[in-house]
């Protein structure tokens, strides 16, 4: 292995090339540059917010990660491996499909599937304020137009990409294209936030569910619906299934063939099920439902996987991805 690389071996399932398909549909991570199987991602690393590019492949069962000159190769892998939820053992996922068949129908027409995370939650944070009341593909040229002004550049095999601005950049931008006055109010908030640690991913996990939502939700223009997203979107969670979510719920119903959506005792009942991977679950089922791949048919099985799905194949067009 090169000096500047990290190799991470996946525990239980997982495709590589389903990560790249969801990197490269769900907007607030679309812009990082794929081909023939590669990915090249950019990040300020948790704590510091110093710049790192990696450039991501496989070899093998393994994920290879070649790092930027610079950066902390250890916390650039285990950021990484966050990202892409890679720091799981998920042997145990797949009998979540055998406790709920409907599910198990669709991890069959997903295998290997597993989320894709913003970079971190302060990525999330931004992302959470620039997205409000605006298209997502909008919000991408916004993040990408603050990127290019502030953001830093690394250079990495042969890519070079710009990280989303630190947060002391972020504290100095004005009137900015495709941002109000009250945005960039609360960019700053979101900024000084991430500097006083309120956006720490460890720190949020150690706090559980409930007590880091409510500490998220004291920064300004972040409220309960996004304060869950950057909970179970960026902090390496596979806990709770988000119970309030009404496209996952809608998801979720139309997967189990519900004419109504499940509520109280029933949808405890059900998210019952997909413990401990509930956060998994949801994901699963909005990419399924994003893509038309419900399972309302049988489909066949595909094989039984012991070791990571790694096969970096040519890809399809981009989908869509919650």
């Amino acid at each position: 292995m090169a000096e500047r690389e990290f190799r991470i071996t996946p525990q239980g399932p997982f495709a590589w090339t389903s990560s790249l398909n969801m990197l490269g549909s769900w907007q607030p991570v679309a812009h990082f540059p794929r081909r023939d199987g590669v990915a090249t991602v950019a990040f300020g690393l948790d704590g510091s917010f110093a710049p790192a590019g990696v450039r991501l492949r496989v070899d093998g069962d393994a994920l290879v990660g070649q790092v930027s000159d610079g950066a902390d190769i250890d916390a650039a892998k285990g950021q990484v491996a966050r990202m892409f939820s890679l720091d799981v053992d998920a042997t145990e996922y797949p009998l979540v499909g055998r406790r709920d068949p409907a599910v198990g129908r669709i991890m069959r027409a997903h295998p290997g599937l597993r989320p894709v995370l913003f970079p971190s939650p302060y990525e999330a944070a931004v992302w959470a304020v620039i997205s409000q009341r605006i298209a997502q593909r909008q919000a991408a040229h916004v993040k990408t137009a603050l990127s290019e002004a502030l953001g830093d550049l690394v250079k990495v095999g042969g890519e070079a990409v710009r990280t989303l601005p630190p947060p002391r950049a972020l504290l100095r931008i004005g009137a900015t294209p495709g941002l109000t006055v009250e945005k960039i109010e609360r960019l700053h908030a979101v900024a000084r936030a991430a500097l006083d640690g309120v956006l720490a991913a460890e720190r949020l996990r150690a706090m559980g569910y409930d007590a880091a939502l409510r500490m998220v939700q004291e920064i300004r223009g972040i409220g309960p619906f996004w304060s869950s997203g950057i909970y179970l979107r960026a902090c390496g969670v596979t806990e709770p299934f988000p119970m309030d979510e009404p496209r996952t719920l809608r998801a979720l119903a139309d997967a189990h063939g519900l004419k109504d959506v499940p509520t109280g005792a029933d949808l405890d009942r059900i998210a019952a099920r997909f413990k401990p991977f509930g956060m998994w679950v949801s994901v699963l089922l909005r990419v399924a439902a994003n893509r038309g791949t419900m399972g309302e048919r049988e489909v066949s099985p595909a094989p039984r996987v012991r070791h990571a799905r790694l096969s970096p194949t040519r890809l399809p067009g981009r989908e869509r991805h919650p």
